[in-house]
């Protein structure tokens, strides 16, 4: 009765510091819980960086509304006020939605800010198009102070923060008390479970062995059913049972070993350590070895013998079991022999491997690609000289460099992305084409071999990139000249075709009133014709020195002209074509002779001449000039036409190309760029200055052949 209500108090003790600890730890996890919860809801830098981040996009707005309001032409989208209202609003979105919400309408900001933010809204619209100056500067005006007022409302939520901080310290630090209480609850509860629970396994060791004990014994004494060779002896070493498994084992007969002692009962007990296992079994001391022997057929067995101290009835007795493991013995001695010939065969393995791991670095370090080799944090395992050498990782990266810092280094080249700036294990895989320096490519590439090594290569492609740039630069060209041949070939067949329809019309009328036709009438249908002819025969002559130009069939034959005498021919030449054109002149007295093809040169003056009296409206007026500076011979036409627009004068020159001003205007397009090739010929240029419905100023340049005219314009 004592013993069980020991026992009894013993369990309330121990359930009493159990429901300690579990109140102990609840309450601190609790209070644990609410704290994270405290700390996870404080988003105090979060409300401000928000706030500031709507500030700094409310000042890039009221700058890009000032520059609308003066007038600036935006040449990024992203700089527009469009645009940047677009982004304003969206941060006054997020910063009105959810916990940014309750915190300014806790600092009292939050009617003031919806309504700058319907502002906001409703001036959208205005920027959709084409801004009023006057709109954008009230508009500029509102931003500024909502931006005023983002940063007052920073202030008070800073100031905000500050109060509740100085309140949850007080409350964490009570928390730590009270936590502090319930862990020393918690420890000293913990120290008497485990001296408890040490206790108990104690007891409960000692029965189950002597409960183990007495069922072994009773089990191999008794019931004798065990198939191991059982043998019990005393502190004389006299046999005291012999069971069936040992008569299988050693072939002896249970009458012939009780009662006797165990050296006689079979040699293999007489050996010196076994001998030593079975007093040292009586002496209280257990023990296991095998025993190899040869059996009766010569064959090699092994025996296990496990002896071990018995107590019965204060007697010190021993007992030895036996069993054969020879089976096992082979096996373990078979796997020993493989287990050096596995050896032998990983230090060949080994050996290969190494001296293949030398060649493999060998190549790497001598290969022209560069190489490197990274573990899966990143962490540098291997470069050849290729990688150090390369022109971002030899400026920005050191001997210590991560995979982090060694793609951070190129993440300026052109073609790089994001990718290399926010690389982080683990790392996905990669393949840039990057601009190391100026026509200086590499490919990046990163690969993932087996989950653990990362691989970098990085090849040289600049030869490739010159070739793709030349392929694209040849096709960009192949596709404007077909695009110009064929801009042409509809131009050129509208223009045959309309003096063809004048030719054609004309006859037909004095075909069907050839009687009825006055001499005047007659005279203007056949003046027509000739204009059509003559229309005709200009534009099959661009187009034949067009093609004579690209043959290279055109040859120049230079001799002195006089460019006064020349100039003045064409010019009363033109005046048949052109009788409505007032052509004026401004030429020296003296020749001016030159060194030129006469042929080639009265083209240019003709092209230029032409095409001042065919822009410049019903009744041209047409200004030539001719001078002399050094030796050089210049000459001027100068009309007060059309003019060209800014923008199109560097590429008035090219085939087939028409300004604008031009639309409506028969023209092919060919005559400027034949002009301008033909002074290329002759080692000169034409220049022009033009402004668009002012008039334009073409002028040319020539040797002078005489030396004496050189000296006198000098």
């Amino acid at each position: 009765m004592k013993l069980n209500l020991s026992n009894y108090r013993a369990a309330l003790v121990t359930l009493a510091a159990i429901a300690v600890l579990a109140l102990s730890l609840t309450f601190t996890v609790w209070r644990l819980l609410n704290v994270e919860e405290d700390l996870r809801r404080e988003e105090t830098h979060a409300n401000l960086w928000q706030i500031s981040q709507t500030q700094f996009e409310a000042s890039i707005l009221a700058e890009s509304l000032a520059r609308a309001a003066a007038g600036e032409v935006f040449a990024d989208h992203e700089q527009t006020p469009e645009f940047r209202l677009a982004i304003l609003i969206s941060r006054m979105a997020i910063l009105l939605d959810g916990l940014q919400g309750q915190v300014i309408e806790r600092v009292g900001a939050l009617g003031s800010l919806k309504e700058s933010y319907l502002q906001l809204t409703y001036a959208e619209p205005l920027l959709k198009d084409r801004v009023d100056p006057r709109a954008a500067e009230l508009l500029r005006v509102q931003v500024r102070d909502l931006a005023y007022q983002l940063r007052d409302i920073a202030n008070r939520v800073m100031l905000l923060n500050r109060g509740e901080m100085s309140e949850k310290r007080s409350m964490y630090l009570r928390y730590v008390f009270e936590s502090f209480a319930f862990i020393v609850g918690i420890a000293m509860s913990t120290a008497f479970l485990l001296v408890r629970l040490f206790k108990g396994m104690q007891e409960a060791s000692q029965a189950r062995q002597l409960l183990r004990q007495e069922q072994e014994l009773s089990d191999l004494v008794i019931n004798n059913i065990s198939n191991q060779g059982i043998v019990m002896f005393d502190a004389e070493l006299r046999c005291l049972l012999w069971n069936p498994g040992m008569e299988d084992l050693l072939n002896i007969k249970p009458d012939h070993a009780v009662g006797r002692h165990m050296s006689d009962i079979d040699p293999i007990f007489a050996r010196e350590g076994v001998i030593g296992s079975l007093i040292r079994a009586t002496e209280g001391t257990s023990s296991i070895f095998e025993n190899e022997i040869s059996s009766s057929d010569g064959q090699e067995q092994c025996l296990e013998i496990n002896c071990l101290p018995v107590s019965m009835a204060e007697r010190k007795l021993g007992i030895a079991f036996m069993r054969d493991v020879t089976e096992q013995w082979l096996a373990r001695k078979q796997a020993e022999r493989q287990n050096f010939d596995l050896e032998i065969k990983v230090l060949q393995r080994t050996a290969a491997l190494r001296q293949a791991e030398r060649r493999l670095i060998a190549a790497i370090k001598s290969a022209s690609e560069g190489f490197a080799a990274f573990d899966w944090t990143g962490k540098l395992l291997f470069a050849n000289e290729q990688i150090w050498a390369a022109a971002p990782v030899s400026l920005w990266c050191s001997e210590e460099m991560g995979l982090t810092s060694f793609l951070r280094c190129f993440a300026m080249c052109e073609g790089a992305d994001m990718r290399l700036v926010n690389a982080e294990p683990p790392f996905e895989e990669i393949e840039l084409d990057l601009m190391l320096k100026k026509d200086t490519w590499a490919r990046l590439s990163l690969t993932k071999a087996d989950g653990a090594t990362i691989f970098v290569r990085l090849t040289d492609i600049s030869g490739y990139k010159q070739i793709a740039r030349a392929l694209e630069s040849a096709l960009n060209r192949e596709r404007e000249t077909t695009n110009a041949y064929r801009s042409f070939v509809s131009m050129v067949s509208h223009q045959f075709r309309t003096p063809l329809a004048i030719l054609d019309s004309s006859a037909q009328r004095i075909l069907r009133r050839g009687a009825e036709l006055t001499q005047d009438e007659l005279v203007t249908r056949v003046q027509k014709i000739r204009n059509a002819g003559t229309r005709l025969t200009r534009l099959v002559e661009s187009v034949l020195n067009a093609a004579k130009l690209d043959a290279g069939t055109i040859e120049v034959n230079p001799a002195s002209y006089n460019l006064v005498d020349l100039v003045v021919d064409i010019c009363d030449r033109q005046r048949e074509v052109s009788a409505q054109a007032d052509i004026r002149f401004d030429v020296p007295d003296l020749p001016v002779t030159v060194y030129c093809d006469g042929m080639l040169i009265e083209q240019v003056v003709v092209n230029l001449l032409s095409n001042a009296i065919k822009y410049s409206g019903d009744t041209p007026v047409v200004e030539i000039k001719i001078w002399m500076e050094g030796s050089r011979a210049f000459c001027s036409v100068r009309d007060w036409g059309i003019g060209i627009p800014p923008d199109e004068l560097p590429k008035i020159f090219d085939r087939f190309y028409r300004a604008r001003t031009a639309s409506g205007i028969a023209g092919t397009g060919i005559g400027l760029n034949f002009a301008q090739r033909i002074m290329h010929l002759h080692g000169g240029e034409i220049h022009v200055e033009s402004y668009e419905a002012a008039g334009s100023l073409f002028s040319f340049d020539l040797p002078i052949a005489n030396a004496e005219q050189a000296q006198q314009a000098a």
